[in-house]
């Protein structure tokens, strides 16, 4: 099997333990493969060195923003590192077989045209995962270690992930549906027992780790599709696996529905008697909105988890939906993300990503509200052509769903 190289050359140890322990949680899914994880390392206190004691002692080592269960998992890298010297950074003595070349850094254009020049001669991929420069660094690694797969066991995840939302269906077709978001309405609804009636409910992303919502809604569908806050190594993203965990135990009907590269992240760390209720739905960034699944498993890709994920799926399922907590916000405040239910605590827990992916958050605010205000309005005319009545049950500034407001 290929090794994996990290480039360039690591300068200090502290550089070296956080790349490290990103790594054991990226590359947990693919540990059978490949060969080493190989970190290339300039300091001048390479003898002291000890990677097997960092893996062994990783509760000692591992910084307090990623995610604790790393510690856990971090043993059974044990003989799938390699620290190697180099403090000359010399592309000429990494000469394969590699399957991808992993750039931390990308601020020395020398150093980035020697990654090229190492994954030109090896025929490795070039991954571009600097966390201060790449705003999508974690969905470029989680997009590799896909690429580690055979292609029948890619074909056999996404025919069991098939196979699973059909059987599911049974108990879903027909029923009206109750989609929530999570903006600030939906504190509301939650705090006020809005009674959503006899419908199929559906939660997203960071409303499973509120006891409350969980308990008045009994959403039998949970949606998540974000690589940082969800697939990420953060302390935030393990806290809403840790979450996950809980609210699928809590009800046995809940089924989890999130992009089909993501299903292996989760796998590994949800019980395995629940991974039947775990489905994995591919995208496509060039196609039409897809609101019949039974026909085309896959999505349109877009940005936010429910113009990609949530209403083409409850579109699939039911000819009556109901939307609620899609607030988005006025255009003139599109300078900083949109607000969410428990907004403090949301916010408190979500400065640790900000530390750990800085890049992600270097984001045009604007173009994205415009981006999925637009989707929104295309994704909802394509259902209602496909006879669909959806319907938005409490405010918000997103022009399609303020236009179908149904109090």
């Amino acid at each position: 099997m290929p090794d994996i190289l990290f480039w360039p050359p690591l300068p200090t140890r502290a550089q070296l333990a956080d790349q490290l322990f990103r790594s054991v949680w990226h590359f947990l899914p693919a540990l059978k493969k490949f060969d080493r994880l190989v970190f290339p390392y300039a300091g001048e206190d390479f003898p002291l060195l000890d990677v097997d004691q960092m893996l062994a002692m990783a509760q000692i080592y591992l910084s307090r923003d990623l995610d604790p269960a790393i510690a856990d998992h971090a043993p059974k890298f044990a003989g799938k590192i390699a620290v190697i010297e180099d403090a000359a950074a010399d592309p000429a003595r990494y000469t394969g077989p590699l399957a991808g070349v992993i750039v931390w850094h990308t601020g020395e254009a020398s150093l980035n045209a020697a990654a090229r020049a190492i994954a030109d001669r090896t025929g490795a991929e070039l991954v571009w995962a600097d966390i201060a420069t790449i705003q999508q660094e974690t969905l470029q690694l989680i997009r590799f270690v896909f690429t580690l797969f055979p292609k029948k066991e890619i074909d056999e995840l996404l025919s069991r992930s098939v196979y699973l939302f059909f059987e599911h269906l049974k108990r879903w077709k027909d029923r009206p549906v109750s989609a929530f978001g999570n903006g600030p309405s939906l504190q509301k609804v939650v705090e006020e027992r809005r009674d959503p009636g006899a419908t199929l409910r559906m939660i997203c992303n960071s409303t499973i780790g509120d006891p409350a919502a969980l308990d008045h809604l009994k959403p039998e569908i949970i949606f998540c599709g974000d690589p940082v806050q969800h697939a990420g190594c953060s302390l935030y993203a393990g806290q809403f696996r840790r979450d996950l965990v809980a609210a699928m135990a809590g009800d046995s009907r809940r089924v989890l529905i999130t992009q089909l590269g993501f299903v292996p992240y989760f796998r590994s760390v949800l019980p395995s008697q629940v991974h039947d209720r775990i489905v994995g739905v591919g995208n496509d960034r060039n196609a039409d909105f897809n609101v019949d699944l039974t026909k085309s498993f896959y999505t349109a890709a877009t940005a936010n988890i429910f113009t990609m994920l949530v209403l083409p799926i409850a579109f699939t399922i039911s000819k009556s939906v109901d939307i609620y907590g899609c607030d988005g916000q006025a255009f003139a405040q599109a300078t900083k993300p949109w607000g969410h239910a428990q907004e403090g605590d949301y916010m408190s827990k979500m400065a640790v990503t900000h530390r750990v992916h800085p890049a992600f958050w270097q984001r045009n605010y604007a173009e994205e509200l415009i981006s999925y205000y637009n989707d929104m309005e295309d994704l909802l005319t394509t259902a209602e052509k496909a006879g669909v009545t959806a319907r938005a049950r409490t405010s918000s500034y997103v022009p399609a769903l303020a236009k179908r407001f149904h109090p």
